[in-house]
């Protein structure tokens, strides 16, 4: 009785012999690589932010370029922690660069050349002790109250709302944003 010679199967050990020294290819030679296995040696470059607002209370103006396209601009971060200081106490706090990112895409989708109207930014613990949320974002620089001439509160949070990013609540002349998680009140 003759037998037939059976091809020799695929062991699991030659298998995984193979896909490294594949693999080990592909990263050598990165010009090859599949596109998901290639690395981007600089980040895309994104487009400078500024942001135009105006202070209720002060008529002060914060028209200012406060990310460059690879960074935030510290001299512009400092600058919008003036403007959105506590106005009663005077005290200044830091201001989330996330946050100006926020109202930056906001004002985008209400019109740029419109200003958004800051009635609240940063809050001192002393002020916030009369009826503020007792761990409020205002007090970490991660939150702002503000409107618009011509949309008014519902138009700025309908705006805001189709964002989905960060807390939102409309009161009757302004809205709440916040960098933290996403939520509505």
């Amino acid at each position: 009785m003759q037998t037939q010679a059976r091809p020799a199967a695929f062991s699991r050990r030659s298998f995984l012999f193979g896909a490294t020294a594949a693999l080990g290819g592909v990263s050598a030679a990165p010009a090859f690589a599949l596109p998901f296995l290639r690395r981007a040696t600089q980040p895309d470059p994104a487009e400078a932010r500024s942001l135009l607002m105006v202070n209720q209370r002060t008529d002060e103006v914060f028209n200012h370029v406060y990310f460059d396209g690879h960074a935030y601009i510290a001299e512009s971060l400092a600058r919008f922690a003036v403007f959105a200081r506590d106005l009663r106490t005077g005290e200044l706090g830091e201001m989330d660069p996330h946050l100006l990112d926020l109202a930056f895409e906001i004002q985008q989708r209400a019109g740029a050349e419109e200003p958004l109207i800051l009635t609240h930014g940063f809050r001192s613990s002393s002020r916030n002790v009369r009826g503020g949320a007792a761990n409020s974002h205002h007090l970490h620089g991660q939150a702002l109250d503000i409107t618009h001439h011509r949309l008014g509160p519902r138009g700025l949070h309908e705006i805001a709302a189709s964002i989905g990013r960060g807390g939102l609540s409309r009161y009757s002349s302004f809205i709440h944003i916040d960098t933290g998680e996403t939520r509505t009140w």
